[in-house]
C-alpha cells in the first residue's frame, strides 16, 4: 500500500511539474508582443505627400524589452482597407504598388535591450486628384517567442496632399458680388441638409455687414442663408448667420490677418458653426424651411454686401454639400484636397486659378463662379494652411 501511495504521489508531482512547464511555455509565448506604435491612437494616420513623395515611418515596438534580438517585417495588406471601408463607410483607395518602396527593406531588427525599430516606406509622388489614397500596413512576421498584438499590429496610413495654393483677395463694390452660376438666378436646389465650408482671411473687421455668403431662397424668408461678419453693434470681429427665421453668432474674438476655416452645417434641425474643425456655436432655428422641410438655394453669392464690404477678404477651398458633414469629416479634410467626384457635393471651388476672375466648380456640376467688376483686388500665392 505504501508503495502504491508513493507511486501515486510521484505521478502527481510529475504531472504538476509537467503542467507548470506547459503553463510556463504558454506564458513565454504571450509574455511579450509587438505592435505598431501609432496604432495605439487609432486605425488611421495621415502622412503628407510632399515634393519627395510621402515618407512613412512604421514604428514597430515591443510591449517590453527582450533579452534577445527580435526580427520583424512589414507588409502591405489591401484587405485592411476593405474591412475598414465597410465598417466606417469610408472609401479609401490602395496606393498603386508601383509607387510603393521600402528603401532599406521591409524587415528590421529590434536589438536585445531595445524597445523599438523603424521600417521606412516611401510613396512616390503622384497626382491623387483629391482622392483618398491609403497605405495599409501590417506586421507580417516576428521572430522568437514574441506574438503580434491582435489589435495594434496593423495601421492605415492615408496619403494626403497638403494645400499649397493661390488665393483671390476680394472686397465689396456697389451692386457687385461673386455670383455662382454668373447672372443666372434659377438654382432651384432643394435639400433638407447642407454644409458650406471654406478657408477665409480678413485683413480687418472694421465695418458691419460684410457678407461672405448670401442666398435668398426663393424669397419666402424662411430659407434665407445670410452669413456675414458683424451686425449693428461694434466691435464687428464676429461671424453671424441669419437663416430659417433666426440668427446665431460667434464670440467677438476674431483676429485680423488670420486664416480661419469655417463650416456651417444644417442637419434638418440644428445649425452648427465650426471654427478650425471644432464646434464653435449651434442653435435650433425656429423654422425648418419650406412646408416640406426643404431648404431652397436660389441665388448663392459671395462678397455680396456692396459698399459695406470695405475690408479685404481672401477665400479658398469653398465646398457646398447637400449633406450635414460631421465634425470629424470637417477636421480631417480641411487641410487637404478632397475628391471632387463625391456625389454629395453641390459645388467645389478650390479658387486656386491664380489669375482671372472666374472660379471653376470642379465637382462637375457646372456651378462656376464669376467675380463682378472691381471685386477682385489681386491674387496671393503659395498659401499653406497646415503650418
Amino acid at each position: 500500500m505504501k508503495s502504491l501511495c508513493n507511486l501515486l504521489c510521484t505521478a502527481a508531482i510529475i504531472s504538476a511539474i509537467a503542467l507548470a512547464g506547459c503553463k510556463d511555455a504558454e506564458y513565454s509565448v504571450t509574455d511579450n508582443s509587438v505592435y505598431i506604435a501609432d496604432a495605439a491612437t487609432g486605425k488611421v494616420l495621415n502622412v503628407k505627400m510632399e515634393e519627395n513623395g510621402a515618407d512613412v515611418n512604421i514604428v514597430v515596438r515591443l510591449a517590453k524589452v527582450s533579452g534577445t534580438d527580435v526580427t520583424v517585417s512589414a507588409a502591405i495588406d489591401n484587405r485592411l482597407l476593405d474591412e475598414y471601408n465597410d465598417k466606417s463607410s469610408a472609401a479609401y483607395i490602395p496606393v498603386p504598388a508601383e509607387y510603393i518602396s521600402f528603401p532599406s527593406g521591409a524587415e528590421a531588427t529590434i536589438k536585445a535591450g531595445e524597445i523599438n525599430t523603424i521600417i521606412k516606406a516611401n510613396v512616390e509622388k503622384f497626382d491623387t486628384k483629391g482622392k483618398p489614397y491609403a497605405l495599409p500596413v501590417t506586421v507580417s512576421n516576428v521572430s522568437g517567442n514574441v506574438a503580434r498584438a491582435s489589435s495594434q499590429s496593423s495601421l492605415i496610413y492615408t496619403v494626403v496632399k497638403p494645400l499649397v495654393t493661390s488665393v483671390p483677395v476680394m472686397k465689396g463694390y456697389p451692386d457687385q458680388s461673386v455670383a455662382i452660376r454668373g447672372d443666372e438666378q434659377d438654382w432651384n436646389i432643394l435639400t433638407k441638409e447642407w454644409t458650406i465650408e471654406a478657408w477665409i482671411h480678413m485683413n480687418g473687421y472694421t465695418r458691419n455687414n460684410q457678407a461672405i455668403f448670401s442666398n435668398w431662397g426663393g424669397g419666402d424668408g424662411f430659407t434665407e442663408v445670410y452669413i456675414r461678419f458683424g451686425d449693428a453693434n461694434s466691435p464687428y470681429n464676429y461671424l453671424q448667420i441669419k437663416t430659417l427665421g433666426g440668427q446665431l453668432e460667434t464670440d467677438r474674438s476674431l483676429v485680423a490677418n488670420t486664416w480661419y476655416h469655417w463650416a456651417f452645417v444644417y442637419n434638418g434641425t440644428t445649425l452648427s458653426i465650426y471654427r478650425n474643425g471644432k464646434l464653435d456655436v449651434r442653435f435650433n432655428p425656429p423654422a425648418s424651411g419650406r412646408p416640406d422641410g426643404m431648404v431652397q438655394f436660389q441665388t448663392l453669392k459671395m462678397i455680396s454686401s456692396g459698399t459695406y464690404f470695405t475690408n479685404q477678404c481672401s477665400m479658398c477651398q469653398l465646398r457646398f454639400w447637400k449633406v450635414a458633414r460631421t465634425e470629424s469629416q470637417i477636421a480631417n479634410n480641411m487641410y487637404y484636397e478632397i475628391d471632387p467626384s463625391s456625389p454629395d457635393l453641390i459645388g467645389y471651388w478650390p479658387m486656386n486659378e491664380g489669375e482671372g476672375n472666374t472660379f471653376e466648380d470642379i465637382s462637375g456640376n457646372g456651378n462656376h463662379a464669376i467675380a463682378g467688376p472691381n471685386i477682385l483686388q489681386r491674387w496671393d500665392h503659395n498659401i499653406r494652411f497646415d503650418k
